[in-house]
């Protein structure tokens, strides 16, 4: 590649630019994301409308992630650790399944973010 000046001497690689095609992989990523927020957006409205049954009770469930079908929550407050926790996420992952139209794997995350087993 010849430099600006036209000499004939060639630029250094960072330096270099190259004419690549624009790949249309963005563009399926940015629709997957948008989908991705969309189906995180209807899980967020589907906790926050069971919240004041968890708060009333002194506990709560905070979305920590979503990817695909799998969805990560932390239970806090007296829902950590309580025994009838099983059956509450039974009953929020029946929530998420009846919101989004789709089979949905709650998996409750402990500190630092692993599942719960």
């Amino acid at each position: 590649m010849l430099n600006s000046a036209g000499n004939g001497q060639s630029k250094p690689a960072d330096e270099a630019t190259v004419d690549a095609p624009v790949s249309a992989a963005p563009v399926v990523d940015a629709a997957a994301a948008a989908a991705n927020a969309e189906k995180r957006q209807v899980i967020q409205a589907a906790l926050d409308s069971i919240r004041p049954n968890l708060k009333r009770d002194g506990g709560d469930c905070e979305l920590i992630d979503v990817q695909g079908d799998k969805v990560y929550v932390k239970m806090v407050g007296a829902c950590a650790g309580c025994q009838l926790s099983a059956m509450t996420l039974n009953g929020v992952q029946a929530k998420l399944v009846e919101a989004t139209g789709r089979m949905i794997r709650l998996i409750p995350v402990g500190h630092g973010g692993l599942p719960t087993l």
